[in-house]
Parts: C-alpha cells; sequence; structure tokens
C-alpha cells in the first residue's frame, strides 16, 4: 500500500505564495454586515447571484453577490443557526440550529413548508443530495438523520451514542452517505439499506468540516491539516500541511479542482488539488472565518467572518471584491473598541460582535448595551429572553457584569441562552467591566466602512 502524498508548506514557501492583505478600497461596494453575530455557515443559490448564509443571531439571510443587497431576512431558529444547505435547483433551502431543529424554506420569499425536531442537541451541519430527493443533517447526539424532501420526512437514522458528528456529505451518485466526527472518525453508509461500508478511525483530532467531490472525500482537521480519503474506501491518500491551526472552514470548487480553507485568525488559504500545493494566502479582516463557499462557476468565492459579515474574494488572484469594515465608535467619536492601549476595549471587540451600543439591538444576537448599566435583565422590549434570565432579578452593574464573566451564563443564571463567556483573569474581567461601564452610560454608534477603509 502506497504512503499517502503529504505536501507541506514550509515558511519559505508561504512566503513566496501570493499574499492577500484585505484593507478595503473605496468603491468595493456596500456594507455587507448580514448577521448580528458569527456568520456560521453558508451556501450558494444556483442559479442566481446570491448566497445564503446562517448566523448566530438564529438568522437565515440571503444576499446577492452583485451589491451585497440583503434579500431576505428571517429569524429561523430559537437559538443560533449553524447550519444551511440548498436544494440544487435553487427552490428552497434547509437550515439548522442549536435548537435540534430542520427547517425547510422556500425561496425567494422565505415561507417555511416544513420544520422538525431532528435531533436531542445541537446540529452540527447539514447537506443535500445532487437529484434535491435527500437531505441529510449531522449532530452532536450521535445520529445523522436522512430525509425525504420536500415533505422533510425521516428515512433513515444512523447513531453512535459515543458519537457528536460534526459534518456530512452525499457521495456523488446518492447511493452513500459519509460523516465526521468530533474524534477524528469517519464513516459511511450504503442508502439503499442502510448497511455501513466501511469506518476509518479517528485520527486523533477532530474533524471539522468534510466535503465530497469526485470520488475523494476532503476533511479539514483541529490539527490544521486538510485530508483526502478516498471515498470506496476511506483510505488516506493526501494530506496537506502547513496552515495555522485549526482548520475553522472549509469548501471546494464545484469541479473539486481549488479548496479552501479558513482559520481562526482570519487566513484564508486556497489549495490546488491535482497538484497538491498551496494556491495562495489571503490575509483577511473580520476575525475568525466560520463559513466558506464558492460560487456555481468557481470563479468567487464568499467568506463568513466572526463580525457577522460576508466578504467576496476573486479564486483566480485573491483580490478583495466586496465587503465591509466595520469599526465601532464612541458617541464622543473616538474609537471605543479599537484603542489598542486599553485590554478593555480589546476585550470589547468580541461583546461588539453580538451587542450593539445604540438604542436598536441592530438585529445583533445579544440585546444593546445601550444604557446598560443600572439596567435590569431581561429588559429590552422586542428581544427573544430566556425565560430565566427574564426571571433572575438581576439589575446590571460592575459587580453582577464581574461576577457572570467569573462564574460564566450557565452557573449565574442556570438556564439562561447566553453563550459560555467566562473570563478567568481577574485584572482582565475588571478592564472588560470598566470598559463596559464608562462606554454603555453615553451610548455609541456604529460606523460601517463599506470598504472604504
Amino acid at each position: 500500500m502506497s504512503e499517502p502524498v503529504r505536501p507541506r508548506l514550509p515558511m519559505v514557501l508561504l512566503a513566496a505564495l501570493s499574499v492577500v492583505l484585505a484593507v478595503g478600497r473605496a468603491g468595493a461596494g456596500e456594507p455587507w454586515v448580514v448577521h448580528g453575530g458569527p456568520v456560521r455557515d453558508l451556501a450558494a443559490v444556483p442559479g442566481t447571484e446570491t448566497v445564503a448564509s446562517v448566523g448566530f443571531d438564529y438568522a437565515l439571510a440571503l444576499t446577492s453577490l452583485a451589491d451585497g443587497g440583503l434579500l431576505l431576512r428571517i429569524t429561523a431558529h430559537d437559538d443560533p443557526a449553524t447550519a444551511v444547505a440548498v436544494l440544487p435547483d435553487g427552490s428552497a433551502v434547509l437550515t439548522a440550529g442549536d435548537d435540534a431543529t430542520v427547517a425547510l424554506w422556500g425561496l425567494p420569499e422565505g415561507r417555511e413548508p416544513a420544520r422538525r425536531r431532528a435531533h436531542a442537541g445541537k446540529i452540527g451541519d447539514l447537506t443535500v443530495a445532487a437529484d434535491g430527493t435527500l437531505a441529510a443533517s449531522a449532530g452532536w447526539d450521535g445520529a445523522v438523520v436522512v430525509w425525504r424532501l420536500p415533505e422533510l420526512a425521516e428515512v433513515r437514522r444512523f447513531t453512535d451514542p459515543a458519537a457528536r458528528f460534526t459534518s456530512v456529505a452525499f457521495a456523488p451518485g446518492g447511493d452513500a452517505l459519509v460523516a465526521s466526527d468530533h474524534a477524528g472518525a469517519l464513516r459511511a453508509w450504503r442508502l439503499s439499506d442502510g448497511r455501513p461500508l466501511w469506518q476509518r478511525e479517528g485520527a486523533g483530532f477532530p474533524i471539522t468540516h468534510i466535503r465530497v467531490r469526485g470520488q475523494r472525500i476532503y476533511a479539514g482537521l483541529v490539527d490544521g491539516t486538510i485530508r483526502g480519503y478516498d471515498l470506496a474506501e476511506g483510505r488516506e491518500v493526501v494530506r496537506l500541511e502547513g496552515q495555522e491551526r485549526p482548520v475553522t472552514a472549509l469548501d471546494a470548487d464545484p469541479a473539486g479542482r481549488i479548496l479552501a480553507s479558513g482559520t481562526a485568525k482570519g487566513t484564508i488559504y486556497l489549495w490546488n488539488v491535482p497538484e497538491a500545493r498551496g494556491e495562495r494566502v489571503i490575509r483577511s479582516p473580520g476575525g475568525p472565518v466560520w463559513a466558506l463557499a464558492f460560487t456555481p462557476d468557481g470563479g468567487r468565492l464568499v467568506s463568513g467572518h466572526d463580525d457577522g459579515a460576508l466578504r467576496l474574494w476573486s479564486v483566480p488572484d485573491g483580490a478583495f471584491l466586496a465587503g465591509p469594515l466595520v469599526t465601532f465608535v464612541a458617541a464622543s467619536g473616538r474609537l471605543a473598541a479599537g484603542d489598542a492601549d486599553d485590554p478593555g476595549a480589546r476585550m470589547f471587540r468580541k461583546c461588539a460582535v453580538c451587542h450593539s451600543l445604540t438604542p436598536d439591538s441592530e438585529n445583533r444576537a445579544g440585546p444593546t448595551f445601550h444604557r446598560l448599566m443600572g439596567r435590569p435583565a431581561g429588559a429590552v422590549p422586542g428581544y427573544p429572553y430566556s425565560e430565566a434570565l427574564k426571571k433572575s432579578g438581576i439589575v446590571w452593574t460592575k459587580e453582577t457584569l464581574e461576577k457572570l464573566f467569573e462564574l460564566g451564563p450557565h452557573e449565574f443564571v442556570p438556564g439562561s441562552r447566553m453563550p459560555l463567556q467566562k473570563i478567568a483573569d481577574p485584572e482582565l474581567r475588571r478592564a472588560l467591566v470598566d470598559y463596559i461601564a464608562r462606554i454603555t452610560g453615553a451610548g455609541a454608534t456604529q460606523v460601517q466602512n463599506g470598504g472604504s477603509g
């Protein structure tokens, strides 16, 4: 048995690659700040110039690739939305979320013909077969569920109580299904009778994403590698190494010739698959890259970021085509989230992704921080708080905020839907709380520099 090819990208080679730094430019398009929190998944809509996205703000959005216009925005789930998949004819889109449900939405108007509680916990991924008749969802509850479309009727369920499934994909002919898990294992099943075809044991690192093109499975791992496996047997045949760890996003162009991978530092790598080598490194603003999607022609790449924004890139040269730069500015006009000398300001950048400083929550994942100090918890009108938070009796002060960041929301307010946000370092905790207290009394505004720098 031959050894897998394992091309590396040493530092000399990385330096020689074409590196693109996206700093924005005049005329680069209107701001594409689509979500009020991190973008979790993306899918281009065939036959259109649009892309579907889901985010930490519970929403499904449809965005024009021509001008960045927001064509549709729906609160799709009761918790953060985690996955999106589009039917091949572009007539509908599937979404999944941490609320354990899968929903089918008609396009372009966004009607919801079906919703199912699919799993006993969060859903990691969705996929649709090439003929559009079947879909599959992968859950952290140890289940992979196959659905008949458009009824969204369950037709088969594969289970492993010890697994947390992270990604799922159909084989090109639609006769087999492949899934990855948090232990780094891959397994394939035959759909006609549910029989296991093969299982490859864990690689020692979680697999975050898989894509199938032709007879090859590509997997992105937490160790920063992208590994290619033979679809028939699950045998590793290629390994691409050299990018920052972990792989936070992965997609393959329709022809299977170019792979794109993202990192937590905002870097996008383009890989030449036939030659098994790195092609280009793109340095992007916006924080971690959580989602990537090629357009149907393979000529452009859409990236989804921690700042809730989409950015559009040219695949042949890595050029930045459109997208925003977002700066948070205090009411005084001085930079609030960009003060490099204030550790609290630096930490607040993460808060600012989900919380606005204006009276309006701006469709963010969390409620506005406008005049937060002294406000009872659960008091922003129209925001869908958990019952636990609304009934907690908490008033936000420097003391209660510091206790929240010390204990974490699940201990401080049991039953809350707030994400984990513990800060172990007491000095950093105090710096963040002091900064929030300083800026939230007077309010702030958000300036979106639509790629203009």
